[in-house]
């Protein structure tokens, strides 16, 4: 009776390990397979700057706690590692691509993608001067203007350019060299020192201008950028250009340039 008792319980025992080691088989296999089917849910994948980006991981059935981690084209390190994403106030420098990486102890690295755009914010110029051409407060204006969109090879950058005659202003507008190789995004840009077009935001531009051998800069303002028959125009509206020649010069700017 001992011995049969005995081989029962060995029996069932063994039942017992064969049941619960072949069910944690078998959830370990769903929990891959659930890490498979993880993607990238965002709204929308195209920005402006300021706007709030939210990306997450969507999942059906995901019934445990996943390891997450986020990276990006422009950043070194890991941008998150919860299943989501959440940035407040988009900034040029989060265009690109977010990676998301799900993994679990014994299954295989989920990796999913989604390129997101950021672009300028369009904005209207409060003035509507004539195209082609500015207008000084105290020097003479350039009108109509021969206009030039080019590199400057001493600036390393590029610079759209106004230019009459030799006994007039020229008036130049140098970009950020984020813009080197690419199209200017339309919206409001500042206008700041040169130094300042070499790093971000690139929503930057410096203003000179060359008068009777009086060189004069602008140091603050903005322009508006957009494009009028896919052609490039820079809008800019009573900005402050100063100098110096045996004392302080001053006057102020307001016009309209095309690229040709």
């Amino acid at each position: 009776m001992f011995r049969s008792h005995c081989v029962l319980g060995i029996l069932l025992l063994s039942l017992f390990f064969s049941v619960l080691f072949g069910c944690k088989k078998v959830s370990e296999e769903e929990n891959c397979s659930a890490i498979q089917q993880v993607t990238i849910a965002a709204e929308k994948n195209s920005f402006y700057v300021g706007d709030e980006i939210y990306l997450r991981a969507k999942f059906d059935d995901l019934s445990f706690s996943a390891y997450y981690s986020w990276t990006h084209t422009n950043r070194v390190n890991n941008i998150s590692t919860s299943p989501e994403v959440h940035i407040h106030s988009a900034e040029k420098a989060d265009e690109g691509w977010f990676y998301m990486q799900v993994s679990y102890p014994g299954c295989a690295v989920l990796i999913d993608s989604v390129y997101v755009s950021v672009k300028n914010k369009p904005a209207v110029s409060p003035c509507n001067p004539t195209n082609n051409a500015v207008t000084f407060s105290t020097i003479p204006d350039i009108a109509p203007a021969t206009v030039t969109w080019s590199y400057d090879d001493g600036w390393k950058r590029r610079v759209l350019e106004a230019y009459s005659d030799w006994i007039y202003p020229d008036f130049k507008i140098y970009f950020n060299t984020f813009w080197d190789a690419k199209e200017p995004e339309d919206g409001e840009y500042n206008i700041v020192g040169m130094a300042a077009t070499n790093e971000y935001p690139p929503y930057t531009v410096y203003i000179s201008s060359l008068y009777s051998g009086i060189f004069l800069q602008a140091g603050s303002g903005k322009v508006y950028v957009s494009h009028v028959n896919n052609k490039l125009r820079v809008t800019f509206c009573n900005i402050t250009l100063s100098g110096y020649s045996g004392g302080p010069v001053k006057t102020t700017a307001t016009g309209a340039l095309t690229a040709p």
